[in-house]
């Protein structure tokens, strides 16, 4: 009976030392050479024995596994061949428990011989060298003050800008703008209006941007006016607007430029006063 439990118990594997001798990054597997001999026999080499990694599916912490490495394998109480194949609860393929080919391997174990020169007694990323504290980031790491020192110059997503910002480009009508890069300038004054009787026109400037003009007339009329509407000149066809729009006198609303070409003026008027008018409009 002693002889059959020492039979029996010299076959089942629980835990063995072992040392790396290949690595495979793409499967996560090592060879492993177990590192004790039985009857002075060494034991073979086990192949594709998973290793252990601290992680989960969707992550994990890894580190470089090389030749010579010391290793603690633990041996599953079955054949685990169809796990590893499938992951899912498999039937075993064969009777074997606690035997070579089952072994898990935890990579760090080592003898006193092979242990880590140097290793500082507390926490300490040992083997691997940290930045200096100088350090420069190459483009796509960045502190939370570097990204603070970015992101200042920034404008946020929902900003707008002021009409002084816009300095180039071109803004269409629906925008309030012109739709054109540049502006056609008139200011023969012949080209633009005709006065009325009594009406004198000492200065005018007529532009354009596509279908948007603006006008500024500089007037005087002989004759004083106390109230009421009066009609100072009319636009040269071509330069009249596609709908009535409001005139401003003096840079105050007061009155009209007509579609016909007509522009009037509200209230009182002196004789021969100087009248600024000026009108923004679309083209007929």
């Amino acid at each position: 009976m002693t002889a059959l439990k020492k039979e029996i118990f010299s076959s089942l594997h629980c835990a063995l030392p072992g040392t790396v001798e290949a690595f495979d990054p793409e499967t996560r597997t090592v060879s492993v050479r177990p590192a004790v001999k039985r009857g002075g026999i060494p034991l073979p080499l086990i192949q594709d024995v998973p290793v252990f990694f601290p992680g989960s599916r969707d992550s994990a912490l890894t580190f470089p596994v090389s030749p010579g490495d010391g290793c603690l394998l633990v041996f599953a109480d079955s054949d685990m061949d169809r796990w590893f194949e499938t992951g899912g609860a498999e039937e075993p393929a064969s009777a074997r428990q606690h035997d070579l080919p089952d072994a898990f391997a935890f990579v760090g174990f080592s003898s006193r011989p092979d242990a880590p020169a140097g290793l500082p007694p507390g926490p300490s990323f040992f083997g691997i060298t940290p930045a200096d504290a100088a350090h420069i980031h190459d483009g796509r790491y960045y502190t939370e003050s570097e990204t603070d020192t970015l992101l200042s110059g920034k404008a946020d997503t929902g900003h707008k800008h002021g009409a002084g910002d816009v300095t180039s480009g071109i803004l269409p009508l629906v925008r309030g703008g012109t739709g054109q890069a540049s502006a056609g300038v008139v200011e023969d004054i012949a080209d633009i209006a005709e006065a009325e009787p009594g009406v004198t026109i000492t200065a005018a400037q007529y532009a354009w941007w596509g279908k948007v003009a603006m006008v500024r007339l500089v007037v005087t009329k002989k004759t004083a006016v106390t109230s009421g509407t009066t009609t100072l000149c009319t636009l040269a066809a071509g330069k009249r607007p596609k709908f009535n729009a409001m005139a401003r006198r003096a840079w105050n609303a007061g009155g009209q430029v007509h579609s016909n070409g007509k522009v009037q003026v509200n209230g009182a008027i002196s004789a021969n006063e100087s009248l600024t008018i000026q009108s923004t409009y679309i083209l007929a």
